[in-house]
Parts: structure tokens; C-alpha cells; sequence
């Protein structure tokens, strides 16, 4: 199946169940039926309880980072994995309570707590990156720690949700620019070697946010098409054209113009996402859309031919609808909390999973994994699919 045909099947599913978004699904108990919701006192009371935890946990968390900090400093790679898996079991202590009250604030922690604690499974340890990475975490408890409860009507919430994806987008389309120009300056010094080691940096921005490039007539195509989406294999430019020359040509030889054009085109991707408007069905459909083709046809390693980074794609289309996940909690807690619940457990699932398939910090290529190994990944992918669809209902 072509690039056109899939996209087109995935847009259908997406179209048909955001199609029901408008419909109400609220329902009032029957008659006669006493309602058992807590009372406003009862609800003030436990969120009382609940914000002096988070406090507590908070502080105990920042601790715990200070700590981090310091073994960071003193490059103890033994000392900084521990810590990272320290942090995180302190994290998941109050986690939840973090979502259900303040999840603008939850957003900014969990995007810097995860890869703290991934980079507690890795043999070696970037301690300059994660010198950043901590530097954020600290920032972020220190906002939780001052938070204040959210609150507004649901289309508050979801516009502010947009607003949060927008930033998103665009910190994606900004570092995509950086990290191609990185890849690109050594396809054109003829290093292999190195090229083969910044592709799969630069191709985790793009996959990040694949639905918006794809929104932009042919400038996904000229980025990110494979040999098998074209007629004309003169024409054919981007990241594979790039990654059939590493990988199976062993020749960089002739690459050059390929190389300057994938900058032209990712810096016109980055000057377009400036200006594109979202809304809310747009993001989930495009969550929908990274998780489908996943789960459907990259899965079958059809995207990575040449290279077989296909696990970096999968981790970055998984990151790019978690920030959508991210984006619409404070949504989710008004109108639909224990999905919100389901989604948090799938996401931590799968990610679990494809960190499972790291050593040394990296994925290993995706033709060592086995069939079951491959269909694991593909049920779960799906099954967060599929729980990202019932998002609808609150849009």
C-alpha cells in the first residue's frame, strides 16, 4: 500500500470516530436514585489532603534531584543510574494526585523526570545531557511546589491545551532544523560513520510531529519519502534518499545536493509550523494517525529499509501523541479521569517495552527482534490507539 493510500485509511478511521465528538454523553441518574457524589466540604477536604502530599512528595523529590545533581557533577555514573530510579519511585508515589490536580504542572515534570530515569538503564551514562535535564526537573518541581489548583470551563482548558501543542511543535521543528544540519555537515565531510549516527537523532524530531509535515502538501514527501512512495527515483530526496546511500550504496559520493535540500526543506517546515492554527480534533487525529501507521505499516519495518532504526520511530511517534496525551489532561480530569488513568498505564506500558530494546543508550536494530517480540510492540501500539480515540468525547 502506498503513502497516500495509508494516510488516507488513517484519516478515515480518524474522521469517523472524532465524528461522533459532538454528541452528548452526559447522563443524569435516574429518579429516585440518590447521587453519591462527594460534597463540596467533602471535595475541599480531600483536595486539602491530597495538596499538602504533593507538597511533601515534591519536596522529597527535589531533594532527591539535588542529589542527582551532584552525582552529575562528580560524573558517579553508579550513583546517578540509582538516583534515577530513586526519583522515579518517588515520582510514581504521587503521581496521580499530581494529574488529577495540577496537570499543566504534572506536563512539565513528567517530560523531564522519564528520561532521567531511562538513562538509568543505559550502560553509559551522558552526563552532560543530563545535567540539562535535571536543570529542568528542578524548575519544573519548583512550579509544582507553587501551584495552584487548575481550573476553568473545558474549552478553557482545551484552548490552552492547543496552545500548549503549538510550543511543542515548534521546540520540534526548531531542533529538527538543528539536528539535520548536524547530520547533513557530516553526509557532506563524507563521514559514514558519524552520518550514521546523527540520522537517527534528526529523524526522532520529525516523527515527533509527522501529521503536521503531512499537512503541508509535498513537503513531507520531499523530506521523508521512501523509494517505494515514488515513480521517478531522480526525484527522490529527503532522509531515505540519505539513508539508502549509508546503508546499502556505502557511497556518499554525489549526495551533496541531496543533503543542502533536506535543510531547505526542514527550514521550511520550521517557518510553516509557525503559522499553522490547530484545534483540538486536528491533535488527537494526528495522535491517532502516528499510533495507526505504527501499529500498521511501520511495523513491518517498510519505513527504516536501510538502516533498520525503525524502534527510533516508533519511540518518537509514541513521544509525539504522548505530548498530545499531555496537552489534554487537564480536559481529561474534567470530563474524563479514569481514561485519563488507562492512558497514563498504556503509555508507561509501551514504553517499558521499547526500553526493553536499548543498550547502551541506543535501540538495537529492528531485524534482531523476533516475531513475537515485533507483535508485542504492534498489540500495544494499537490498544494506546485505541484508547486515544476515546479522547473524542470530551472535545
Amino acid at each position: 500500500m502506498n503513502r497516500q493510500m495509508k494516510l488516507a485509511s488513517v484519516i478515515l478511521v480518524a474522521t469517523l470516530v472524532l465524528g461522533a465528538c459532538g454528541k452528548n454523553n452526559d447522563s443524569e441518574p435516574a429518579a429516585g436514585t440518590a447521587s453519591s457524589s462527594p460534597s463540596a466540604s467533602q471535595q475541599s477536604e480531600a483536595s486539602g489532603g491530597d495538596t499538602s502530599a504533593i507538597q511533601q512528595g515534591t519536596a522529597k523529590l527535589q531533594e532527591e534531584t539535588a542529589k542527582l545533581q551532584e552525582a552529575i557533577d562528580k560524573k558517579d555514573a553508579d550513583e546517578v543510574k540509582r538516583l534515577g530510579k530513586s526519583i522515579n519511585e518517588a515520582w510514581l508515589a504521587y503521581e496521580n494526585s499530581v494529574r488529577q490536580l495540577f496537570p499543566i504542572e504534572y506536563t512539565e515534570v513528567e517530560k523531564y523526570e522519564l528520561p532521567i530515569f531511562s538513562a538509568s538503564a543505559y550502560d553509559k551514562v551522558d552526563f552532560d545531557a543530563l545535567k540539562v535535564t535535571a536543570e529542568k526537573l528542578q524548575v519544573a518541581l519548583t512550579s509544582l511546589l507553587n501551584a495552584k489548583e487548575t481550573t476553568g470551563s473545558t474549552s478553557e482548558l482545551l484552548t490552552k491545551a492547543v496552545a500548549n501543542y503549538k510550543v511543542y511543535v515548534e521546540e520540534q521543528a526548531d531542533n529538527l532544523v538543528i539536528q539535520t544540519k548536524v547530520f547533513v555537515e557530516a553526509v557532506k565531510a563524507g563521514d559514514a560513520e558519524k552520518a550514521k549516527l546523527e540520522y537517527p537523532k534528526a529523524r526522532v524530531f520529525f516523527e515527533n510531529i509527522e501529521p503536521i509535515a503531512e499537512s503541508f502538501g509535498d513537503l513531507d514527501p520531499r523530506i521523508d519519502a521512501r523509494l517505494a512512495d515514488v515513480e521517478d527515483e531522480s526525484t527522490w530526496t529527503g532522509f531515505h534518499r540519505l539513508e539508502k546511500a549509508l546503508w546499502s550504496d556505502n557511497s556518499l559520493e554525489g549526495m551533496e545536493k541531496y543533503a543542502d535540500q533536506l535543510v531547505k526543506d526542514t527550514e521550511e517546515l520550521q517557518s510553516k509550523v509557525k503559522t499553522i492554527e490547530l484545534e483540538p480534533k486536528a491533535m488527537v487525529a494526528g495522535a491517532m494517525e502516528l499510533l495507526n501507521e505504527a501499529a500498521i505499516s511501520k511495523i513491518t519495518g517498510e519505513e527504516e529499509i536501510y538502516s533498520h532504526t525503525d524502534l527510533v520511530d516508533f519511540a518518537a511517534n509514541v513521544d509525539g501523541s504522548k505530548s498530545v496525551y499531555l496537552a489534554i489532561i487537564p480536559a481529561l480530569n474534567e470530563k474524563n479521569p479514569d481514561l485519563g488513568t488507562q492512558l497514563d498505564q498504556q503509555f508507561l506500558l509501551l514504553e517499558e517495552t521499547l526500553r526493553g530494546h536499548k543498550t547502551t543508550g541506543h535501540y538495537v536494530s529492528y531485524d534482531k527482534l523476533t516475531a513475537e517480540q515485533i507483535r508485542l510492540i504492534s498489540d500495544q501500539i494499537s490498544q494506546l490507539s485505541n484508547l486515544m480515540s476515546q479522547t473524542a468525547s470530551i472535545l
